[in-house]
């Protein structure tokens, strides 16, 4: 869903809170209003967008308390600790993971699996291997009590490519290779083709394994074919993001390299001018 139709679909909303309504409906109402807010957060996020995000995800927060919803609050804020694991403040996004798990109770439930994967990502890029493990396997737990309609590709589901795409990503971060590869190769196999955003940030991952290897030609242009082989306008955002550190690690030392070369010629390149299908 396009950040326009979330926007409007909010303002619906917004309008019908406005008028009296039954108890019951305020309530079913205000619950919606905390899942729009998160998903406009959700995308203004992949849009690197952190500080609107923020904002959207204090509206979600606020919505998902008056609404008295533990499944609800617990997903919103999960959502808070990727606004604060993209925007670098790596304990921040610890803290709230953990206050999502602990939201959720004992309920499994999609907001307590999300927190966990991400904090399990959090305590990686600290190089926390045994907190990393320890928040995999409750991520683990979790997804395997979902409801069934819980584990599905919706914003508000997660499903087991999911999950070995965030553990990928964790693992990468503790430079596993071989662990990498393998959640990831799972990952791909699961994941539909159109599914562009995770598919291109597990490519990258594998690139910066690569790199971190000190294979870095390889590396850089593993990044360089992933951008080109986006759909034209979808090189922005995280990708834009992760693509452009990686850059910068190659070019500390490897800046002559041919592939490093192409690399931030590709980077250079309007947005809507790569691509070749996904």
């Amino acid at each position: 869903m396009q950040l326009d139709d979330l926007a409007a679909d909010f303002a619906e909303v917004q309008h019908a809170l406005s008028t009296r309504q039954p108890s019951s409906t305020t309530r079913q109402l205000t619950r919606i209003t905390a899942q729009l807010a998160g998903l406009i957060s959700l995308s203004l996020i992949k849009m690197g967008q952190r500080g609107p995000a923020r904002a959207w995800g204090r509206t979600a927060r606020l919505a998902a308390g008056e609404a008295g919803d533990p499944a609800v609050a617990s997903w919103v804020r999960a959502q808070d600790a990727y606004t604060y694991y993209y925007g670098g403040s790596v304990p921040e996004a610890i803290a709230a993971a953990k206050e999502a798990q602990a939201l959720a109770g004992q309920t499994p439930c999609v907001g307590a699996v999300l927190a966990a994967a991400l904090q399990a990502r959090a305590h990686a890029v600290l190089g926390q291997q045994a907190e990393t493990d320890a928040a995999l396997r409750r991520a683990e737990a979790i997804l395997s009590s979902l409801a069934t309609e819980d584990v599905t590709e919706s914003a508000f589901g997660y499903n087991e490519a999911q999950l070995r795409f965030h553990e990928g990503n964790a693992l990468t971060h503790l430079h596993d290779r071989s662990r990498v590869w393998e959640a990831t190769d799972r990952a791909l196999t699961l994941y539909p083709a159109s599914d562009y955003m995770d598919r291109t940030l597990i490519q990258l991952d594998r690139a910066d394994c690569l790199i971190h290897d000190g294979e870095v030609a390889e590396g850089a242009a593993r990044v360089a074919r992933t951008l080109l082989e986006l759909p034209p306008g979808r090189r922005d955002g995280l990708i834009l993001q992760r693509a452009r550190g990686l850059a910068q690690a190659t070019a500390r030392h490897h800046r002559t390299l041919p592939a490093v070369r192409q690399l931030y010629e590709v980077l250079e390149l309007p947005a809507g001018s790569v691509g070749g299908g996904a």
